[in-house]
């Protein structure tokens, strides 16, 4: 076991060690203000304060974690034996407060920040510190535990630690179901006198010859997944979309009884869930409904949501997650980079700073999505996502990858690259 001092207890602080000791290393610990037991006791032991106590391990407390609210920080990042850090400390057996720059992280802080800055703007990867300084491509906070993990063993070569997996994830999110099949005949008609108006007749064709039965929907890649999964016995998750049509959803409608059929037959290969509609990020009312759809559908409760289009308010989308009753998120990661946008490969609980309070939604934070190689697919691209694989393996975390059916059809080497990524 691991005896922790501080001088005094907050939500923040409980809630991170909960995370990095218990969850992360598997530690056993026990927290404490009583400084007699502290100094009595003949555990392992750390404090975090302002100054060490004797000759235990000794975190200085930056102060992030007593505070409340969204306060302007200064980030000053330095590098410890090649890896970035912020939030140092003058004294130490580790040179920052790992505690403050992980809830920092974890929390996304700097999303409110720029949220209060710029409240009509989105936050983009461009705005992070990870890309400001040279870490989104890096488990930032999982690579810090592990430094932290052997600084403790050094100290402490008794402690136990639990033993963690790594994992590949398989995530197919499902906006447009097939490209031109189950339609309808006004949607169908349209967009053929679209294709013949602008000249575009491979397209034309393509789609006459779905339409006739004569080819294959480009989109239907369906089987060759579930055969896939089978194969290398993978456990993949597909996501839905099942919101009103709209501007932004444009998907086949949820009383279609062949997209219907589709989720129940890949319901039998693959857990099958929400992925939620524009309006269902921001309202409560349309995410329950969008949620009792899919159960009516599969007929089993629906714990998982992504975001079509990735939306993610914070910290609302969580709070309305949490009030449907949904347990898991896989909305945290960017589009248009290749990384981790809370600085981690493993999963965690949410923590709202405005409310200080924990959100019971666990969150998957995914490290690459198709958009980005679909327009930058080159071999240093590829090399980058082995050597991710490869760091976040031997961190033991979980690698997230999101793929669609929209881009596997649009090359014939597509597939073979998406097998290789998850495989």
């Amino acid at each position: 076991m691991l005896l922790i001092y501080t001088e005094k207890k907050s939500p923040r602080l409980m809630y991170i060690c909960e995370h990095i000791f218990v969850n992360m290393l598997g530690l056993s610990i026990e927290i404490t203000t009583d400084l007699e037991t502290f100094v009595k006791s003949d555990e392992s032991k750390l404090s975090y304060a302002k100054s060490p106590i004797g000759n235990e391990f000794f975190i200085k407390n930056f102060g992030l974690l007593f505070q409340k609210g969204v306060q302007p920080i200064e980030l000053l990042v330095d590098h410890w034996e090649g890896i970035p850090y912020f939030f140092a400390t003058k004294k130490g057996n580790l040179p920052f407060d790992i505690l403050s720059a992980a809830f920092f992280l974890l929390t996304r802080y700097e999303e409110y920040l720029h949220h209060e800055a710029h409240p009509s703007t989105p936050f983009a990867a461009t705005d992070s510190v990870g890309y400001e300084y040279h870490f989104l491509e890096l488990p930032i906070v999982d690579i810090w535990v592990e430094k932290f993990r052997n600084a403790l063993v050094e100290k402490y070569p008794n402690l136990t630690f639990a033993p963690r997996e790594a994992s590949t994830v398989s995530v197919i999110e499902v906006a447009k179901a097939f490209k031109y099949k189950h339609k309808g005949i006004l949607r169908t008609l349209l967009r053929g006198l679209t294709y013949f108006f602008t000249l575009q007749w491979t397209q034309l064709g393509e789609l006459l010859r779905v339409v006739m039965g004569r080819s294959k929907d480009p989109f239907d890649f369906y089987e060759a997944l579930i055969d896939f999964f089978q194969e290398r016995k993978l456990h993949p998750t597909f996501f839905f979309l099942l919101g009103d049509y709209n501007y932004y959803d444009q998907g086949l409608s949820y009383n279609n009884v062949r997209y219907k059929y589709l989720i129940k037959h890949i319901a039998d290969y693959a857990i099958v869930s929400v992925l939620g509609s524009y309006d269902a990020t921001s309202r409560e009312e349309i995410l329950l409904k969008e949620r009792e759809r899919m159960s009516n559908i599969i007929n089993r409760p629906v714990r998982r949501f992504r975001a079509n289009n990735n939306l993610l308010p914070l910290p609302e989308l969580y709070q309305h997650l949490a009030a449907t009753e949904f347990k898991e998120d896989y909305t945290m990661g960017y589009l248009s980079h290749i990384g981790f946008r809370a600085g981690t490969c493993t999963p965690y609980i949410f923590y709202d700073i405005r409310l200080e309070v924990q959100i019971p939604i666990v969150v998957h934070s995914f490290a690459l999505h198709w958009q980005h190689i679909d327009k930058q697919c080159t071999k240093e691209t590829l090399y980058l996502i082995e050597t991710i694989k490869q760091q976040v393996a031997d961190l033991k975390g979980d690698f997230i990858s999101i793929f669609s059916p929209e881009y596997l059809s649009k090359a014939p080497n597509r597939f073979s690259l998406y097998k290789k990524v998850v495989n």
